[in-house]
């Protein structure tokens, strides 16, 4: 697995992503090409499988998850309020509750689906992404954060893979005791229409 890494002004960033195929074809017929392919493999699937064919079901299995991925929008799932900064993806201990201490930094995880890896004639992918993180107060207004993360970029991989991770540890010090949430938000730079964000809620407490 690969990891990407940026180290900025509130905190640094990693993000361990893989690929996609991108289709340069109208939504309509993406999503017509898509629903067939996945179909055909999920049959090839079920046919293999009923003859215990197993390593050709799973394979038929993981090119219909690529072809529901590439038609995927971009997301996040998993995300938490961490103990310590996990070492790969699946491995994030959550913590007990969303309160800070004024010292502690924040370590946010998730794991990421639905963006766009490019496959070339090579037969290689490519994919790129932006992050950026805000710090908003009880009263709604963004009092802080950090834009234009990355671009996080890979290229040259051949296998697909739906193991991607973001983490970020996020320096909070100097911020009063009260109610803040962050957002995390990205945007895919192969598909910039593919964007997403997420806000967790936390709170800053005295020692």
């Amino acid at each position: 697995m690969s990891s990407l890494k940026h180290f900025g002004a509130y905190g640094r960033a990693w993000l361990l992503a893989w690929s996609l195929v991108f289709f340069a074809l109208t939504p309509v017929a993406l999503a017509q090409t898509v629903a067939a392919k996945a179909t055909a493999a999920l049959d090839q699937a079920k046919t293999a499988l009923a003859v215990e064919d197993f390593k050709t079901a799973l394979e038929a299995m993981w090119v219909a998850q690529e072809a529901i991925w590439n038609q995927a929008p971009l997301a996040i799932r998993n995300a938490a309020f961490v103990t310590e900064q996990p070492e790969n993806f699946g491995t994030y201990k959550p913590r007990a509750n969303a309160d800070f201490q004024e010292h502690e930094p924040l370590i946010f995880y998730s794991e990421l689906y639905g963006f766009t890896q490019r496959k070339t004639d090579a037969g290689v992918y490519n994919y790129s992404i932006n992050g950026a993180f805000t710090i908003i107060d009880s009263k709604n207004q963004p009092i802080g954060g950090q834009d234009n993360l990355g671009p996080y970029e890979m290229k040259g991989y051949r296998t697909f893979s739906v193991e991607n991770m973001l983490a970020m540890t996020i320096g909070v010090q100097g911020l009063p005791v009260g109610s803040y949430t962050l957002r995390v938000t990205l945007t895919d730079n192969l598909n910039p229409a593919k964007t997403a964000f997420i806000d967790k809620p936390f709170r800053l407490v005295s020692e």
